[in-house]
């Protein structure tokens, strides 16, 4: 079973490399072979991020600086993700809690959530249970009582 997990994962990393690549391709308009700041405005992740992945400090993204920072994103995307998940199931555990009608967004592991309830007490103990979620950074609680 491992093996055929590893190979699952190697193909999945051959994938996504290759779509870097061609998103390299289509942000790099001048067809220097590098991304400028300017060009990285294509993506916007990459664009906010762009100082942290040139490595060399030449105001340009290679393709390996351009597919370290794609592959960044992708790590964050799935922690955003797990956080999300967790959040919502410590929600559905927690009684008195109407959790379904409350939506959970995460990014860079601030947590927003939305919604409504019947009592500002349940917003509240809403907002209490998800800031004691592993990975939760911040909690914009915009829960509204009807």
């Amino acid at each position: 079973m491992r093996p055929i997990v590893l190979l699952v994962c190697m193909l999945a990393s051959t994938a996504a490399s290759a779509q870097a690549s061609a998103d390299f391709i289509a942000l790099d308009r001048n067809r220097d072979g590098y991304i400028s700041k300017v060009e990285a405005l294509g993506n916007g992740e990459v664009h906010k991020r762009f100082s942290a992945f040139d490595a060399d400090r030449d105001g340009l993204l290679s393709d390996d600086e351009y597919a370290a920072a794609v592959q960044d994103n992708q790590k964050r995307i799935l922690q955003d993700s797990a956080i999300t998940a967790r959040v919502k199931a410590a929600l559905l555990a927690e009684k008195g809690i109407a959790s379904l009608s409350i939506s959970v967004e995460t990014y860079e592991g601030r947590v927003q959530l939305t919604g409504f309830v019947n009592a500002a007490e349940m917003a509240s103990r809403a907002g209490r249970v998800t800031a004691g979620v592993t990975g939760v950074r911040t909690v914009h609680n915009n829960i509204v009582v009807r």
